[in-house]
C-alpha cells in the first residue's frame, strides 16, 4: 500500500511539474508579446486551413530556407544536426520592416535576432539547403478568414501582395507573432514570351521548325497600389529602380554583370517620381536579352536564356527615400515572383 501511494504521489508530482513548465512557457510568451521588441517581417501565407484546428495561415520567411552563401563564415552547416539552435540576425529596413542579414550558431550579444532550430539534418538525402523553423510559422485567424487572406495574397502568376507580420522578440531571440498588415504595393510578373526551343536548336542559326526564338524572355512587370490612399514612389522606369537577382538556393548563383546599380543610392526628384491612386497600376515591358540584364557565368556576361544550367531569377523594385519627408511616399524593396527563361513562374 505505501508503495502504491508513493507511486501515485510521483505521478501527481510529474503532472504538476509539467503544468508548471507549460505555465512558465506560456507566461514567457505573453511577457514577450506585451514587452518584446516589435519588428515587421515580410512573408507569404500558404495552406490557410486546418480541418482540426480552424483557420490559420502557414507562414514562410525569406530566411526559412538558406544556402551556404547566407551563413556566417566559419560555420559549417553540414555538421548541424536537426534541432540545433541557430540565430538569424536582422537589419532594419524601411517602414518598420527588418531584413535577414546572416545566420549563426553563436547567441548574439547585441542587435536584433530571432532564435530558431534546424529543421532537418543537412546530411540527409534532402540536403542542399538549410531549413530553419523559428516558432512563428503559423498565424491563427477567425473562422472563414484563411481563404480570404490567401486570395488577397495572390496566386502564382497573378498580382502578389506581401503579408508583413508583426513579431515581438524576447532578449534571447524567442519570437511571438502578434498580427499582420498588408504591403500597400503589389507586384506581378507575366512572361509574354519565353524560350520554347531546345538548347541544341538555339545554338544553330535556324531551327527545324522556323527561325530561332530569342533566348531570354520578354516580360511585363506590374506595380499596383492596393492601399486606400494615393502612393508616391520612384518611377520603375527610372535608373536603378529595377535590378535582376538570382533566386537559386543551394546551387550556383549568377550575379548581374552590370554593377552600376548594385547598391542604388539615387534620391528621386520630381522627374523620377510617379503617383498611383488607390487600385491604380503601372506596367513595364522588359526584354531580358538586353545587355543591362546580363549575368555573370564563369566571369563572363551572358543573357539568362543562354546559361548552361536553368536558373531562377527575381526582379527587385527599389524605391529609395526621397530628399524630403513625404508621408505618402512608398520606400523599400519589393521582390517579384521567381521566374526562369523557359516559362516557369513560382
Amino acid at each position: 500500500m505505501p508503495k502504491l501511494l508513493n507511486r501515485s504521489r510521483l505521478v501527481i508530482l510529474l503532472v504538476l511539474l509539467q503544468l508548471v513548465v507549460l505555465a512558465v512557457m506560456a507566461g514567457k510568451r505573453e511577457y514577450i508579446r506585451a514587452f518584446g521588441q516589435e519588428v515587421f517581417l515580410r512573408t507569404a501565407p500558404i495552406d490557410p486551413r486546418d480541418p482540426f484546428r480552424g483557420d490559420f495561415v502557414r507562414l514562410s520567411y525569406p530566411f526559412s530556407t538558406l544556402s551556404t552563401q547566407q551563413i556566417r563564415p566559419g560555420v559549417d552547416m553540414k555538421t548541424l544536426p536537426k534541432g540545433q539552435p541557430v540565430f538569424a540576425l536582422l537589419t532594419p529596413a524601411a517602414r518598420g520592416l527588418y531584413a535577414f542579414d546572416t545566420l549563426t550558431t553563436t547567441p548574439p550579444t547585441d542587435g536584433t535576432f530571432i532564435r530558431g532550430r534546424v529543421e532537418y539534418d543537412w546530411r540527409s538525402p534532402r540536403g542542399g539547403n538549410l531549413n530553419v523553423r523559428y516558432g512563428i510559422e503559423q498565424l491563427f485567424v477567425q473562422q472563414g478568414e484563411g481563404r480570404a487572406i490567401e486570395k488577397r495574397r495572390g496566386i502564382r502568376g497573378g498580382l502578389q501582395v506581401p503579408m508583413e507580420v508583426r513579431v515581438a522578440l524576447g532578449s534571447d531571440g524567442t519570437a511571438v507573432v502578434k498580427d499582420f498588415r498588408w504591403s500597400p504595393l503589389g507586384i506581378q510578373v507575366e512572361l509574354l514570351r519565353f524560350n520554347r526551343r531546345a538548347r541544341a536548336n538555339n545554338n544553330a542559326e535556324t531551327a527545324v521548325d522556323g527561325p530561332i526564338q530569342p533566348l531570354s524572355p520578354r516580360l511585363r512587370l506590374t506595380l499596383q497600389n492596393v492601399s486606400e490612399q494615393t502612393l508616391t514612389l520612384a518611377d520603375p522606369a527610372g535608373p536603378c529602380s529595377l535590378t535582376l537577382v538570382s533566386a537559386n538556393l543551394g546551387i550556383e548563383t549568377y550575379p548581374q554583370a552590370d554593377t552600376t546599380c548594385a547598391a542604388p543610392n539615387l534620391q528621386p526628384d520630381a522627374q523620377t517620381q510617379i503617383q498611383l491612386a488607390p487600385q491604380e497600376d503601372i506596367a513595364l515591358e522588359l526584354e531580358l536579352g538586353e545587355r543591362r540584364w546580363h549575368v555573370l557565368e564563369a566571369d563572363e556576361p551572358v543573357e539568362i536564356g543562354a546559361l548552361k544550367q536553368p536558373a531562377m531569377f527575381r526582379l527587385i523594385y527599389h524605391s529609395p527615400a526621397p530628399g524630403q519627408s513625404d508621408s505618402t511616399y512608398w520606400v523599400g524593396d519589393l521582390p517579384s515572383q521567381a521566374f526562369n527563361a523557359f516559362g516557369r513562374i513560382d
